[in-house]
């Protein structure tokens, strides 16, 4: 492939000091959908900040509909929290791998759901990634913040014919937090991997060389081009590429991924930091115990004020990590 042909985003997913275990299969990132027709009426500007998304989900909601749309599942929760600390210049875990959600960056973060969630539809923390989506086609929310590139099928698919386009949905590059100073994203990026020792090693390498031609992944990509990001820049410059019908249509959702992605904004669920791939092993663990779920839905739903919502979820996560043996 070239490795200067590969984006550095996507070689940081799997590398090891100046090992490569690993390398995605393509690239999906995080997005804010937003209804463009709806902004324009309103004269909303694109949101730099937590505040001026806040204001553009009151303003959207004075429209007959809810202001945002996010799922409230745990795994879209937690996806939600890592991206969202990031923004806003926090980390959940310290070096020595101590909890760090009573810190100010995080307990904004949580004062930020809070005050975004009243916007959000009744019983949003029940709907599931497709029930949001079902909100946004339905005109029921004006605006989705935990999208991805695949929904602008949903949106073709369910919304009404003639709103079927990014005239209608378009998005925008998501906001930074009052104690940060860029965007975060939440990267989709399955990896392929070859295990020593496994039964057929020189017929993976000469798959993975298959999957790879350009005729081949081009063939892949095409399947969900809006999500299936090309790791390759080759063939994200190549008029074959750009010429697909469906890029064409949703060309701005396929720019703001490649600009999460070229300024290295994007990262995996609750990684805050690349070093963390390496340094916390224990993020799946702490996904998987619904801990840091609890604690937004203590701020956002149950309204209890974020320094004890953040303090409850500090001790949880502690004997966590002590039962778990990574932290003393």
């Amino acid at each position: 492939l070239g490795e200067n042909n590969i984006w550095d985003q996507v070689k940081r997913v799997c590398r090891v000091g100046n090992t490569q275990y690993g390398l995605v299969h393509a690239a999906g990132t995080s997005l804010l959908i937003y209804r463009k027709d709806l902004a324009q009426k309103l004269g909303l500007k694109p949101p730099k900040t937590w505040a001026d998304l806040v204001a553009n989900a009151k303003a959207f909601s004075t429209h007959g509909m809810a202001g945002i749309t996010i799922p409230g599942d745990n795994l879209f929760i937690n996806i939600l929290l890592g991206e969202l600390v990031k923004a806003n210049g926090g980390v959940l875990f310290d070096k020595q791998n101590r909890p760090q959600v009573a810190s100010r960056p995080v307990l904004e973060t949580l004062d930020f759901i809070r005050d975004l969630t009243q916007y959000a539809p009744k019983g949003w923390e029940g709907h599931g990634y497709l029930e949001t989506f079902t909100n946004l086609t339905g005109q029921k929310a004006a605006m989705m913040y935990q999208g991805y590139g695949r929904g602008a099928s949903l949106i073709e698919k369910n919304a009404p014919p003639n709103m079927a386009n990014a005239e209608h949905f378009d998005v925008w590059v998501k906001p930074h937090g009052p104690s940060g100073s860029e965007p975060a994203a939440q990267v989709d990026e399955e990896p392929w991997m070859l295990f020593k020792g496994s039964k057929n090693p020189k017929e993976a390498i000469e798959f993975l060389k298959f999957f790879y031609q350009k005729e081949n992944y081009l063939e892949y990509v095409q399947t969900v081009p809006i999500h299936l990001f090309p790791i390759t820049k080759s063939l994200r410059a190549d008029k074959d590429y750009q010429a697909m019908p469906m890029i064409q249509r949703w060309k701005s959702w396929i720019e703001v991924q490649e600009g999460y992605l070229n300024k290295d904004q994007g990262k995996p669920t609750l990684v805050v930091d690349w070093e963390d791939m390496n340094s916390k092993p224990y993020l799946m663990e702490v996904l998987g115990s619904g801990i840091l779920r609890d604690m937004v839905m203590d701020a956002a739903l149950e309204h209890k004020p974020a320094k004890e919502a953040a303090a409850r979820a500090q001790k949880r996560l502690e004997e966590l990590l002590k039962t778990k043996g990574y932290l003393k």
